[in-house]
């Protein structure tokens, strides 16, 4: 191991203010040379990694974090790392760092390049993000659990619908095979027949396609989207459960609207569960009354809006306050978590999620979101 000149270590190690500062700061702190050995490390470090803080000194900082290089490590927008630049600004990398015992746990790490007593120094900040990441996981869990119980709630008029073309087909196919056993053969009705089985065979596919995109597990995947196509694909995957309740939904989406940027499978999700929601709080009512109003809108420059009116018996003042919370539901098999996530969801994507009683009947559940593609949120960033 290369020794670190005594001058750098005497002049960084031995500061005593710099020690006893360091010492009451509650998350790891490392100094290091530029060769990335650790010059010195402070007791959050030891408690965090399981070392003596006079073990660390002189050991290359890979010992504790193995993907960190100081030659190469700059974080550039979009998560890229080069090497130009990164004395300019403090960022937070996200790595795999490792304890004396050899487990491993997720890390955020922050860098800052500066001089002291002539030697060039860089200060790395260790943030255990175990818990966060924990989080984040049964976040996404249950999200995912809570999609997957909502396409429950639709597995009947889905299977009725996915049905219409599966039976379309079979009977296509038996009256192609009869043509074909004819002579002569009448290619016209056949090459009818197939083109039949085409458009249902599509039919039946979109119609997986939307429920598997619902159901989808997996990261956050974000992207610039078209609200309104989101929209209309969520519309289509309820239309055989509004033919079933007597519920008509109508669509009013302005044109030309900017893409907004987030997670498409989530934001189905909250579409989904308000429209669902919407349904259920019509089921009283009179069928003529049972209209389900989507809208799509700019609600200013920087936010587009979605608005989802029923025209059941709105909401009472102690609802009101309450839908948000976890747990709290008025259905007899509902989880009561879906605005709960929802909400959360949408704050995520940096909007807002609220509910507002109508003027004449029923309510409306708001959803704003900010526009901007992938690449200008990357910019921002």
């Amino acid at each position: 191991m290369n020794e670190i000149p005594a001058d750098a270590l005497a002049s960084i190690s031995g500061d005593a203010y710099v020690r006893e500062a360091l010492a009451l700061v509650p998350i790891s702190i490392l100094t290091l040379d530029e060769q990335g050995r650790i010059l010195m490390a402070n007791p959050e470090t030891a408690v965090l990694f399981g070392y003596k803080c006079d073990a660390l000194i002189g050991r290359p900082v890979e010992l504790l974090v193995p993907d960190l290089q100081l030659d190469n490590l700059v974080l550039l927008r979009g998560g890229a790392f080069a090497p130009p630049g990164f004395h300019e600004r403090t960022a937070l990398h996200e790595f795999s760092a490792r304890r004396n015992n050899g487990t491993e746990f997720q890390a955020e790490i922050g860098l800052k390049a500066f001089q002291f007593d002539e030697n060039n120094v860089t200060l790395a900040f260790i943030i255990d993000r175990t818990e966060r990441y924990e989080l984040e996981r049964h976040r996404r869990d249950l999200a995912h659990l809570t999609r997957v119980s909502t396409m429950g709630q639709l597995a009947s008029s889905l299977a009725h619908e996915l049905n219409q073309p599966l039976t379309a087909i079979l009977s296509n196919v038996q009256a192609a095979q009869r043509f074909l056993a004819a002579d002569p053969i009448d290619l016209a009705e056949v090459r009818e027949i197939l083109n039949d089985i085409v458009q249902d065979d599509y039919r039946a596919s979109e119609l997986i396609r939307r429920i598997r995109a619902v159901v989808k597990k997996g990261d956050l995947e974000v992207a610039s989207l078209d609200l309104a196509s989101i929209i209309r694909d969520v519309v289509l995957l309820v239309r055989s459960d509004a033919i079933v309740r007597g519920i008509k939904v109508t669509l009013d989406i302005e044109g030309d609207l900017p893409p907004v940027c987030g997670d498409k499978v989530q934001l189905q999700q909250v579409i989904l569960n308000l429209l669902l929601n919407a349904f259920d709080a019509m089921n009283d009512v009179p069928p003529t009354d049972r209209v389900a109003a989507v809208t799509l809108a700019r609600e200013s420059d920087q936010m587009i809006c979605i608005a989802i009116r029923d025209r059941g018996h709105g909401l009472t003042a102690d609802k009101l306050d309450k839908i948000f919370k976890p747990f709290f539901t008025s259905k007899p098999q509902g989880l009561g978590l879906g605005l709960s996530i929802s909400r959360t969801i949408i704050g995520m994507h940096r909007g807002r999620l609220w509910a507002e009683n109508n003027i004449e009947r029923g309510a409306t559940f708001f959803v704003a979101l900010p526009v901007g593609d992938a690449a200008g949120q990357a910019e921002s960033r």
